[in-house]
């Protein structure tokens, strides 16, 4: 053996690890291919325009209505390793997005396996952050226990970032992650937008409707995401008068009964938005989930307004909003075409509280201060969002 590789295997500290985690290429893409390729598209008729030629194909050639097309989830991401000195299972995989691992989270692996791709559930990326994972297993001779080197990867910074859990809960995304006109970011891990956390009321409002989150759900919202506001836009009917949010009394329930659409322009729109926004406005709230009952119309609304006073494009907030239905089209379904054409009614209505030449995002500020939000309130909540 050369006298410099002999030198550099014994410096102080330096191991040879048994266990070698196989690379992963980054930035690691958390969207499906369907999912980009509709982004590609900058206007809002573009994209009907090609989801409405491509519902037309053979669902083998179509891009977007195929049977193995995802929607409104992120794409896993698989961990693998070699054990070069007979290394065994149990193995598990130790992974947190800073040097130190303070936070980890810990992931057991199947016997006798050397791969793992956990639920998105139980991972749930940020966007374009950096994640460092090792493993560690159990040496040949059964007697130590063996962990591997740190290894790396980078997620690609491309919002939105989609929630999975493992409950009845979908349609669930971080608020943070889409960029602002002026090149700022909104932050992740603050704002999440879903739907509702329990059924609605099956008796018209008597008693709560069933709790929709498994135990895991509930941990980790509670210990990972630190969810400390349950915002409910429900009607009472809905809610039946709930006073403790699905995820337990340590977390702040505030209930707002909200309007979704033109809705949110009626003097009691205005009254419900105004609230409702004064609760984001309170750096004491965060981090906080709101929802809806499917996290589509009246979470839609509340999140394209929240967006917009952030400086969030309006291109982008037509997908934001578009991602909740896709790839379903206003002729697919009747109660779909509601929905898209309830939505350009409502894009339609902000310009009306500006001036010729204002931006989409100044006009959705003033409604925001036609509803007796001040200006103070809005540069703190924008202080609060942005990076």
């Amino acid at each position: 053996m050369k006298k410099g590789l002999w030198i550099w295997l014994c410096l102080p500290g330096m191991l040879v690890a048994e266990i070698v985690p196989t690379e992963i290429a980054s930035p690691v893409v958390l969207l499906y291919p369907e999912q980009k390729k509709i982004m590609q598209y900058d206007t809002h008729d573009e994209r009907v325009k090609v989801l409405t030629e491509d519902h037309k194909l053979d669902k083998k050639q179509s891009v977007f209505f195929n049977t193995n097309a995802k929607w409104r989830e992120a794409m896993p991401v698989k961990f693998s390793w070699t054990c070069t000195d007979g290394e065994m299972s149990p193995f598990f995989i130790t992974l947190a997005d800073n040097e130190a691992f303070e936070n980890p989270q810990i992931f057991g692996v199947g016997k006798g396996k050397t791969s793992v791709t956990p639920p998105n559930c139980q991972t749930n990326f940020k966007i374009g952050q950096k994640y460092y994972w090792k493993v560690t297993g159990i040496s040949k001779d059964k007697k130590t226990e063996v962990t591997s080197a740190v290894s790396t990867f980078t997620t690609k910074d491309m919002a939105p970032r989609w929630i999975k859990l493992e409950g009845r809960v979908g349609n669930t995304r971080d608020l943070g992650g889409w960029k602002t006109a002026d090149g700022r970011r909104i932050k992740q891990n603050m704002i999440f937008r879903g739907q509702g956390l329990n059924d609605n009321s099956y008796d018209n409002g008597k008693r709560p409707g069933r709790n929709r989150l498994t135990t895991e759900d509930v941990n980790w919202m509670l210990n990972t995401l630190h969810i400390k506001t349950d915002l409910d836009l429900r009607s009472e009917r809905e809610t039946a008068n709930m006073t403790e949010s699905p995820l337990g009394p340590t977390v702040q329930f505030i209930h707002n009964s909200s309007a979704a659409y033109r809705g949110i322009f009626s003097e009691n729109g205005k009254a419900a938005m105004a609230k409702n926004f004064r609760v984001f406005a309170n750096p004491d709230n965060y981090p906080i989930y709101f929802h809806c009952i499917g996290g589509a119309d009246r979470c839609g609304s509340l999140s394209l307004v929240l967006e917009g006073i952030l400086g969030v494009p309006e291109r982008e907030l037509g997908i934001d909003w578009e991602n909740t239905f896709y790839p379903s089209l206003p002729d697919l379904k009747k109660d779909q075409g509601n929905f898209w054409q309830r939505y350009d009614d409502f894009l339609e209505r902000f310009p009306k509280f500006g001036k010729k030449g204002d931006s989409f995002n100044k006009c959705v500020e003033k409604y925001l201060l036609s509803c007796g939000i001040t200006l103070e309130e809005i540069e703190t909540f924008r202080e609060i969002m942005l990076e």
